[in-house]
């Protein structure tokens, strides 16, 4: 059954301002009560009526965040970004942005059915953890669906993606260029497509120039903080060959790479040099690995530099 905006701010101990700032996306809401408040309605099959949801504005864009699990498409500075630039866009066009969570751990019926009480112009699906069979909850849809951060030969859709190919192979030649003869591969033991892309770039980068695709620095590590660390200290204890170079599937396990390493003797970048992927700015102190305070890996460190798409620490060995 569905509730009321003040029925739902009751539930989660918010006023209903709150809630009506959270799906007219207002500034000033925390990512987590941002969170719990979209959470929660998809729970509870709360949809806004369109002039909650508008504003001033009748034209509405719905924006879908859909969670698998959550360990990827998190609230990371990458997502808020992109959540960011879409809405400054809206904003252009004139059109609204209406913010939802989609939690493939909850009823999907009702989740479903509260995407379709939007009165919207179309959906942008951000899709960064779906498999291929997810996208058949949303072909019954009337409205246009574009799909972002992902894409599938079989996909009936249009999609927005990041070059991730073309970014992992830049930066694995960059290791190669500055004289490293083993670059490893620090692979997220999560499977979604960009990272698959990913793979597949690095990989390029070693046949380009030579090298061989069979070696024993390709690990698995997971794409999230704490579990990253816990997964480069586990390596680490194995006694598992270690590479002078490694490309990184993302920021967040690069950091996680360099922080255990680190605390194992290793110098970064003069014993291992690292780069990640997404030039996301570094800031909790559970992430720096240069230490206990919070600094910005981008711009804080002299030896790492900005190169689009991923961050270095690097060294050249000529």
């Amino acid at each position: 059954m569905n509730i009321s905006a003040k029925e739902l701010a009751k539930l989660i101990n918010v006023s209903p301002a709150t809630v009506s700032m959270v799906f007219n996306n207002k500034p000033g809401i925390s990512d987590a009560t941002r969170e719990l408040v979209l959470k929660t309605a998809a729970e509870y099959g709360y949809a806004p009526k369109k002039n909650e949801a508008s504003g001033a504005s009748s034209r509405i864009i719905q924006l879908v965040n859909y969670k698998k699990h959550g360990k990827v498409a998190a609230d990371t500075p990458f997502f808020s970004q992109l959540t960011e630039g879409i809405s400054t866009e809206c904003t252009r066009q004139g059109c609204a942005l209406h913010i939802s969570y989609f939690y493939e751990t909850m009823d999907i019926d009702s989740q479903l059915d509260a995407l379709r009480a939007v009165d919207c112009e179309g959906i942008l699906l951000l899709a960064t953890e779906m498999a291929p069979s997810d996208f058949r909850k949303f072909r019954d849809f009337s409205v246009p669906i574009v799909v972002v951060d992902c894409y599938y030969d079989e996909l009936d859709y249009d999609c927005v993606l990041i070059n991730n190919i073309q970014g992992a192979f830049n930066a694995t030649n960059y290791l190669i260029q500055c004289g490293h003869k083993n670059v490893g591969y620090f692979h997220s033991s999560l499977d979604i497509s960009n990272f698959s892309e990913r793979a597949d770039g690095y990989y390029k980068a070693l046949r380009a120039n030579g090298i061989s695709t069979s070696h024993p620095y390709v690990h698995p590590v997971s794409p999230t903080s704490d579990e990253g660390y816990r997964d480069m200290l586990r390596l680490l204890e194995s006694k598992a060959p270690i590479a002078d170079a490694y490309f990184a599937d993302n920021d967040i396990i690069a950091a996680a790479a360099m922080r255990a390493l680190r605390e194992n003797g290793y110098r970064i970048p003069e014993d291992v040099s690292i780069i990640g992927f997404d030039d996301v700015f570094i800031r909790a102190t559970r992430l720096s690995p240069y230490g206990e305070s919070p600094i910005n890996l981008l711009s804080s460190s002299p030896t790492l530099m900005r190169t689009g798409t991923f961050f270095t620490a690097s060294r050249s060995t000529s």
